[in-house]
């Protein structure tokens, strides 16, 4: 550290001693003047006001950036409804569980319980004039909250896993993650002068917000964008009140401190205050249960003359999608079933089986089997979108190498559509997993329309299809899926009706 200051020092007389900048002083006198103002350390309104306005302008562009993706339904937008689905379909009760002691943590109750210990400990360790701006943080960020939900009023996600009964964005708790825990450790930061420290209270302060954040994120009551928006506007009031901080820490420097001494039980308050606060915290989880839904809201049944129309009737893409809704791979399979269990007993006769749930078990089974090259019949398979929604069922049939590397896979999405028979529509895709990718996912081969005529010659030849008919999709396509693996087909679909 003490080399990086002699490195800047060195550098800073260098620039100033040069003949042309000295040049650009003596031609622009009251720009320099303005410049040298600014990065004056002995001053408050010099360097510390420059480095704080330059953060909160910073910030605050983020921020109304994020307001301006969420109006114009930019990328980031168009992912948060895919992301809701992609954590939906990774869902399960443990995790639940856990993330609920988790947004805990940002829940408003929580946060005035723990800025209430805070101040009083403050308060007896004589840094009152710290209080002040700690609530200024707080109130500020909830406030602005409060008044941005009402001004955008936007509904919550619908794969909730409990019901929220204000708007969406920003997220209040992601917000409050930044405002106070960001206070918290900047006056812990305050007090340590170990650099390691210092970076280890960041760190933490940092994985504590991002946790918080993911947890609305996991818990379906938020989107992507709702959180992102909420941690912005907290730095934003964090900013503000360490500005103020820091500007009554200027104002008495060199003054004799005329308030009374922090009180010599200060360590016996502190760890009551704060097991207090960790107590409340406690209670509060075993007593918090919102009422679980772990549903999502069922879409409006439309029914349709002809499956073979589904695309033009519904107005729905024939395309897969990306995260961020780009096209993939085309729709080669329309299903038409009485109901998803006729399905799976179906493919299920054909050879193919059902894939596990995305659980801790099943993914740790498959990394085993990926790495020792070992069969895993029922492998979970990796996510794929369509409508903005996860696939609802994958198949997989094994391979002559018998390898979880190597496996036949289909993802089926059920839709809204029905005939006037009253059977179901079903959409999907089939592809070759070829090898592994990244270590999270498979790569396939770019010969998608030979696996979807294996599916098809399987399903025929165990007799569940009662009658089929091949249309023409979409034009052939030449294209790559999310992950960069080429494709190419000539677009046309199974129309299948099973018993």
């Amino acid at each position: 550290m003490n080399l990086l200051k002699s490195l800047l020092q060195s550098f800073k007389k260098a620039i100033a001693a040069n003949e042309d900048v000295q040049g650009l002083i003596k031609k622009y006198p009251r720009l320099a003047s303005f410049f040298k103002q600014r990065t004056d350390r002995t001053k408050f309104i010099g360097l510390p006001v420059s480095i704080f306005a330059i953060a909160f302008l910073y910030v605050l562009f983020l921020f109304l950036g994020a307001i301006q993706d969420f109006v114009a339904s930019d990328i980031i937008v168009n992912a948060d409804t895919r992301v809701n689905a992609l954590l939906y379909f990774f869902r399960n009760a443990t995790a639940v569980k856990m993330f609920l002691w988790v947004t805990l943590l940002g829940k408003s109750s929580t946060i005035i319980v723990f800025t209430f210990s805070a101040s009083l400990l403050l308060w007896f360790w004589n840094k009152r004039w710290q209080i002040a701006t700690l609530w200024s943080s707080v109130i500020g960020s909830a406030a602005f909250v409060f008044i941005s939900k009402i001004f955008f009023d936007r509904p919550r996600p619908i794969n909730a896993v409990y019901l929220e009964n204000s708007a969406s964005f920003p997220s209040g708790h992601s917000t409050l993650a930044i405002a106070f825990y960001g206070f918290i450790a900047y006056l812990l930061i305050r007090k340590t002068k170990s650099l390691v420290f210092r970076a280890i209270i960041v760190l933490i302060e940092i994985l504590l917000a991002l946790a918080i954040g993911f947890s609305r994120l996991y818990l379906g009551v938020h989107y992507v964008s709702d959180v992102w928006a909420g941690f912005l506007l907290g730095l934003l009031w964090l900013i503000i009140a360490i500005s103020i901080s820091e500007w009554s820490l200027f104002k008495t420097q060199g003054v004799v401190n005329q308030n009374k001494p922090a009180n010599k039980y200060k360590g016996v308050i502190a760890v009551g205050l704060i097991g207090f606060g960790l107590i409340f915290y406690v209670v509060s989880g075993i007593f918090y249960h919102p009422k679980l839904t772990f549903q999502t809201q069922a879409g409006v049944q439309t029914t349709i003359s002809t499956a073979a129309n589904v695309f033009s009737e519904s107005g729905f893409s024939p395309y897969t999608e990306t995260l961020t809704g780009e096209s993939q791979e085309p729709i080669s399979f329309i299903a038409v079933a009485k109901d998803d269990n006729a399905l799976i007993a179906e493919f299920k006769k054909a050879g193919w089986l059902l894939a596990d749930p995305v659980n801790f078990d099943s993914v740790l089974a498959l990394a085993k089997s990926a790495i020792l090259n070992k069969e895993y019949d029922a492998a979970p398979m990796t996510p794929s979108f369509w409508n903005k929604q996860v696939h609802n069922f994958g198949f997989e049939k094994s391979t002559e190498t018998k390898s979880v590397r190597q496996r036949h896979h289909a993802r089926f999405w059920k839709t809204n559509l029905k005939l006037a028979t009253g059977e179901n529509i079903y959409l999907g895709t089939a592809s070759l997993d070829i090898g592994v990718k990244w270590f999270i996912t498979h790569k396939i081969s770019p010969d998608i329309d030979t696996e979807r005529d294996l599916l098809f010659a399987d399903l025929q030849k165990t007799g569940v299809v009662k009658s089929f008919e091949k249309i023409k999709s979409v034009s052939p396509v030449l294209g790559k899926n999310f992950s960069g693996d080429q494709f190419f087909t000539d677009g046309e679909a199974y129309l299948l009706f099973f018993y």
